[in-house]
């Protein structure tokens, strides 16, 4: 009982942050919009560095070698330079920096004496393309409309509740035992079902991008493929580290790649259906 009371609580607390981090802007200043943005790139980056300590820490943990200060200052720097508050301004100082990162990590191995340098280059570059990428990514999406993000949020939500209980009433085939051993697929049916026909009935009130229920569907179809391979990736990553939780930020949850590892795979991909 106590165990699902701190489940409870903490999950609570993480719904009401990630609606704060998507409306508090509206809330507390609609005029302005330069607040909501502000709002939400602070809560994400703290979320995003989270996520890189926990990548890191979880590589280490695994016996994985991995370049610790370069992944730090490139996740924070790359979390500043390319956030929607500095974009107006440094765009050019964007590009450069982009070419640079994944230079400076190679050339940093140079004088290493590592057996398998390129290991190390790929450990160290891992947190910025799992993890950094898609926050800035999500910030964008924030900045078009912020309705947006929200609609991704609770159809990954729907989309993993809906499988859960459909796994548990009818499941009975496994879909990828050797990375997620409770994974039916069909729990994983149930959960893209409900997130497509959740996607055609909210979409439209949460986002004016289209009033159309194709589109929807093919956003909610979307959000559940990618949401579900997201969450196979990071028990990959897990089993390779050797982990049961990938950290323990959130009571009853684990840790911030266990709560956001949907919408960090959703989030590229969501990119390129809403510009289409």
């Amino acid at each position: 009982m106590k165990e699902l009371l701190t489940r409870t609580a903490s999950g609570a607390v993480y719904v009401l942050l990630m609606i704060v981090a998507i409306y508090g802007g509206q809330w507390f200043a609609e005029e302005n919009k330069w607040v909501g943005i502000i709002i939400f790139n602070v809560i994400f980056m703290a979320i995003g560095m989270i996520g890189v300590y926990e990548t890191i820490h979880n590589l280490q943990l695994g016996g994985h070698r991995v370049n610790a200060p370069i992944a730090y200052v490139a996740g924070a720097l790359s979390l500043l330079l390319f956030s929607t508050l500095a974009n107006a301004w440094l765009s050019e100082l964007q590009l450069i920096f982009a070419i640079l990162i994944p230079a400076i990590v190679m050339i940093s191995q140079l004088w290493s004496h590592d057996e398998s340098p390129m290991e190390m280059i790929g450990n160290t570059i891992l947190p910025l393309v799992w993890v950094v990428l898609p926050i800035i990514l999500l910030g964008y999406l924030h900045d078009d409309y912020p309705g947006r993000v929200m609609i991704m949020f609770i159809l990954i939500w729907v989309n993993d509740s809906f499988a859960y209980l459909t796994g548990r009433l009818i499941g009975r085939h496994k879909m990828w035992e050797r990375h997620s051993p409770g994974k039916t697929w069909e729990g994983t049916i149930g959960g893209f079902v409900f997130c497509v026909a959740a996607a055609i009935f909210i979409g439209p009130y949460l986002d004016p991008w289209t009033a159309e229920g194709w589109r929807w569907a093919i956003v909610g179809a979307t959000c559940s493929i990618t949401a579900t391979l997201g969450d196979l990736v990071e028990s990959m990553f897990k089993r390779s580290c050797g982990v049961k939780d990938s950290g323990n930020i959130m009571p009853g949850h684990g840790g911030v790649l266990d709560r956001f590892d949907s919408i960090l795979m959703t989030t590229p991909f969501m990119m390129i259906v809403f510009n289409s």
